[in-house]
């Protein structure tokens, strides 16, 4: 869970490949506006536009073009902190978001209105099913939600035992199941991913899997687009690739990083995937770093340096243009250039987490 002070703020780094598998961080533009830590971020589904959630109590949108800075559109009905927005996965003027003032809320962009569902809980998690028809939440409480949007009505739960905390979860490509990013309150201290059978018809969410993902808590999960693989980023600043067919662990990716795993995301085309690092504010020492790796061999392609503590990360749903939002008042410019090699050198790495 991204954690922190006052002051954050959106960016995005465009990052292209060309011959000999290399990445170059070509340019980046900066979006502010968020007055409070960049909890989510997000893009829609024709890539033209980018959301971010904050603890400032607002959404924001930012229609983005290469050339020149975004137009921002702010969203403000929430009372309090927006934890998470996600996007319908096929019309581009429709986005959820959720907060700790207990609500999902559904808007359509071009009006700035929405339609909002209270729960019993803080909403921390939110996911849209790759049809559109559903929703999924966590809460506070590590109970999952599953929100039928066609009547704006919460039509399934299951709530996880107490000693286990719910950090992330995804849809399977398919919206046959859930996959959750674990932790576990207590001396074990293992990161399990357990994976929920979603039945819509019948309203049921069934826990059919639970497997040990890391030595400690899992906090972050991701799914490659075609099916084929899930990563998952764990307490102890280790990320792997796993086979999504038979759940076993194919390699570790983004080595480089060395803090607790805030978020990773896939590339459109399965090629990439980045990760960073949840640093808490006060660890000045850590590097602000976003590591690039290939799916193929878990090998760093790239290691992007930010200048402020990059937060959760989206990546373009055609291109290679990766989005992340960052945490501290500081202007990055537009002129800043990084080339890497696959497998070159440049920087190295990058406390507590559910």
């Amino acid at each position: 869970r991204a954690k922190g002070g006052e002051g954050a703020w959106g960016s995005r780094a465009i990052v292209g490949r060309s011959r000999g598998m290399t990445l170059t961080k070509s340019a980046e533009v900066s979006f502010t506006g968020h007055s409070k830590v960049i909890q989510d971020i997000g893009w829609s589904c024709d890539g033209k536009r980018i959301a971010t959630a904050s603890g400032d109590t607002s959404a924001r949108v930012w229609t983005v073009d290469t050339h020149r800075e975004g137009r921002e559109l702010e969203l403000k009905d929430h009372t309090q902190s927006v934890e998470g927005v996600s996007w319908h996965p096929k019309q581009a003027e429709t986005l959820a978001s959720i907060s700790t003032d207990k609500n999902i809320r559904i808007w359509d962009i071009r009006t700035k209105k929405s339609v909002h569902i209270t729960t019993p809980e803080e909403i921390i998690n939110v996911s849209y099913s790759p049809s559109g028809n559903h929703i999924a939440v966590s809460d506070k409480n590590e109970t999952v939600r599953l929100l039928d949007c066609r009547k704006n009505k919460i039509i399934a739960t299951y709530a996880l035992p107490a000693s286990f905390w719910v950090n992330e979860l995804v849809w399977t490509r398919s919206g046959e199941a859930l996959l959750l990013a674990n932790g576990r309150q207590s001396s074990l201290e293992k990161g399990l991913v357990d994976v929920v059978k979603v039945d819509t018809t019948a309203g049921e969410l069934t826990p059919v899997h639970s497997m040990v993902s890391a030595a400690a808590n899992c906090m972050c999960i991701s799914i490659e687009a075609s099916n084929r693989f899930f990563a998952t980023g764990s307490y102890d600043g280790i990320s792997t690739i796993w086979d999504m067919a038979d759940l076993t662990c194919v390699r570790p990716c983004c080595t480089s990083l060395e803090e607790p795993i805030g978020s990773l995301a896939f590339s459109h085309d399965g090629l990439y995937i980045a990760g960073s690092c949840d640093i808490e504010p006060r660890n000045t020492s850590a590097r602000k770093l976003i590591d690039v790796s290939e799916v193929a061999t878990g090998e760093t392609a790239a290691k992007v340096e930010s200048k402020a503590i990059p937060r959760k990360l989206a990546w373009h749903p055609s291109q290679h243009i990766l989005a992340f939002g960052c945490e501290k008042h500081v202007v990055q410019s537009e002129n800043d250039r990084y080339d890497s090699q696959r497998g070159g050198g440049g920087p190295g790495p990058g406390p507590e987490g559910r």
